[in-house]
Order: structure tokens, then sequence, then C-alpha cells
């Protein structure tokens, strides 16, 4: 089972093209939310599938659609999705979800849109036999018109919390195209075992394996190297992140500006951390959701962020390299790669939009009770004091909204 998105369908101004509504019932088939946006005069006369949710509206014009789409990410938690447009006339209505919101837009026999079915326009959809093998053909298609995103995570043994972060990764990503890189640095304690069931269950989980502990900058650069997205991003295996966080975390890497970009969280080392109450998985999702409604589309700068959650693209990767394995088991690695970064001209962000659950230290801090933090810490910190030649300044969290 591949990431979810959900497929919304425009009405037409005539009668609704028989291909959309066979569409929208083999999307719904396999799983995906579907919602058929149809005149009052025109309901829907098909079969009602799970997934399935028509949705009358008063005026086609292209407001009152553009209206109906701001709902549906509000009122339905829509984060990712394809816009099936039936008539051109009503592209102008999806520009500002192209634009605001990341949706990939689906036309027929228009150049306009991401995705484009009719013959010699784009996907030939009709020279496939079957509507199942039609669904799949578009499928490939949508998936491909989001940059391909490679979420990478690093774990030495602490099962428990591999557990919850896997579970909410492969359950709240609602982004079409992703694959999920974990990299094992030697588990004993049932994780190799997990990671080889999900790798079965789900084709874009890949684990690799190795058999000692590499430490957390040349695991990141192991994955980094093996991976095939436009996207990636580093991610703890203390974490737990909610619904459409990655939708909105790629959706600001489209500015070019920006080099690094990182969460709201519970807990970390600077002013990305805020000052939050919740007891309970579902008090979680509830103040996530609320943040994505209260903080759309924005971004703060910041000197530096923690690497438990960063995003980047490719190009900056391969523009910078590896992150600088000279730091011992971790530490310090992601304050050289924000001076790399900002020294090749590129800002560094967090978004206060996307709120993601951090335990904080659960590997490293293993290292407190047999004493080898502190002495670490200060290795580390020498080394990079001695690169860039300056004294390194301790990071104060400061509350934020």
């Amino acid at each position: 089972m591949a990431a979810r998105y959900d497929l919304i369908v425009l009405p037409g101004v005539a009668n609704d093209r028989p291909e959309a509504r066979s569409l929208a019932i083999e999307f719904a088939r396999h799983a995906h939310r579907v919602f058929w946006l149809h005149r009052p005069d025109e309901p829907w006369t098909g079969p009602n599938p799970p997934n399935f949710e028509p949705i009358a509206v008063e005026d086609i014009s292209p407001d009152s659609v553009a209206r109906v789409l701001a709902s549906l990410r509000s009122d339905r938690h829509v984060e990712s999705a394809a816009l099936l447009v039936q008539d051109i006339a009503l592209l102008p209505a999806t520009v500002d979800a192209r634009a605001r919101l990341g949706w990939r837009r689906v036309a027929f026999e228009s150049g306009a849109a991401d995705v484009t079915i009719g013959a010699g326009y784009g996907l030939d959809l009709l020279s496939l036999e079957s509507w199942p093998a039609r669904w799949a053909a578009l499928d490939r298609e949508i998936r491909a018109a989001w940059p391909r995103a490679s979420v990478i995570v690093i774990s030495f043994d602490n099962l428990a919390y591999n557990k919850m972060c896997l579970a909410s990764l492969i359950e709240n990503t609602d982004y079409p195209n992703l694959e999920i890189i974990v990299v094992d640095n030697g588990s004993t304690d049932g994780t190799v075992e997990l990671l080889r069931d999900l790798a079965a269950r789900f084709p874009h989980f890949r684990p690799i394996y190795n058999q000692f502990n590499a430490g957390f900058g040349p695991a990141n650069n192991q994955a980094m190297a093996a991976a095939t997205g436009e996207i990636f991003v580093l991610l703890n295996n203390d974490t737990i992140v909610p619904h459409g966080w990655l939708t909105r975390m790629a959706l600001h890497l489209e500015d070019p500006s920006i080099g690094l970009l990182g969460p709201a969280t519970n807990r970390t080392c600077n002013e990305a951390q805020i000052d939050v109450a919740y007891a309970t998985y579902g008090e979680f999702e509830t103040l996530a959701a609320r943040r994505g409604r209260e903080f759309p589309g924005q971004v703060i700068p910041i000197r530096m962020l923690a690497m438990f959650c960063t995003a980047l693209r490719r190009d900056l990767y391969e523009q910078l390299g590896p992150l600088d394995e000279r730091y011992e088991v971790g530490m310090f690695e992601d304050e050289d790669y924000a001076i790399r970064t900002r020294s090749a001209g590129y800002q560094i962000a967090w978004t206060p939009e996307v709120y993601i659950h951090h335990a904080y230290h659960a590997s490293i801090g293993k290292l407190l009770p047999t004493g080898n933090y502190v002495p670490l810490f200060r290795t580390n910190q020498v080394q990079f004091e001695q690169k860039w030649g300056i004294c390194w300044e301790r990071h104060r969290p400061l509350p934020t909204s």
C-alpha cells in the first residue's frame, strides 16, 4: 500500500464525463477518499463505495469552487489532493489550490494541468482496456506530479519508540510520492524484525541494516546516498508525526531561497520549541490540526535546526555534500550543516504550521547515566570550534505561540 492522497472531482458545465465517473469509483475502491462535486440538479446516481462523498455545489463559478476546496481542507482535513477538472473553464478555480496548498491538477485535454488526459495531450487512458488499468496508469502519473520525498530514520534499539514513530509515519504521511528509508545501526531488541515486517507489507519502505552503530552522521549519509527523492527529511526515531506534516513541509521547499526547514515541537534546543500541553495521542492530533489552521504558509527564520526533523532539497545536498562525520556518535552535525547552508546563500527556517512531537534524546540520552554524554559533547564542541574558528553559543528555547 502506497501513501494515500485524495481525489476531488470538479463539476462539468454539461453532463459529467462518464470516464470521470468510472475513474472516481476506481479511486474509491482503492482506498482513496473521493469528493465528487456536482450541481444540485445533477446529483450523483452511481454506486456509493466507501470513501466516496458527493458534495452539492450551488454555484460552479471559479470563486465558489475555490471556496469549496478551501472548506475541504479545513473540514475534511484534505492535505494532498489531485483535482480532476472535467471542464477547463474551472481551471482558474484550481490556481490557488495549486499554489497555496500544493494540490495537483488533472485535466482532460488541457496542457495547463500537472497531468493531462487525452490522446495527443498526455496520458491516453482509452488505449488501456479496463478501468482498473486506467486507474493504475493515472495513479502513477498523479504520484509522479509531486517531487519524490525520502524520509530517513535512524534506529538503534529503542523498539517502543521505533514502533510509535514508524506507525505515525506510515499512517499519517498523506504524501503521494514517498519512500521511507530506515538505517538500523545494529539493533538487538526486535527492531530488525519490525523493519523486515514493514518492508514486506509496504513497498515504499526500505530498510538498510548495519552490523554496528555507525553513528548519526554516517548513517544519515548512508541513507541520503541511497535515496531516490528530490526532497530529503531527516527524522529522529523518537518523534511522532501528524497528518499533513510532509505535504506542508514539501510545499515550503518549493521556495528556492529556503535551504533547511524544520517544524514546531515540544522539545528542541531553540525557538522552534513552543509551550504546549497534551496528554494523549488524540490531543496531539488536535493540536497539530489547529496549528495548521492558525499558521498556514508561515515560515520563521532561525539560526540552526536540530536535526530531529529537518527537510532539504536534493540540490542543496548535492551542493553542500553529506553531513560532516568528524562528530562522533552524534551532536553538532546540525550546527555544522546550518553554517554550510547559510554560507551557500540559503535561508534556514521553521514553520509553526507543522507540529511534531519529540521525545528528545531517546538514543543519545542513553549516554547520560554512563557518564559518557558530557565528554562526547565537549569533544564534538572542540571539533566544531576548531573547524569554524568560532566559539559555540548555546541555544535557548524562546516561548512563542
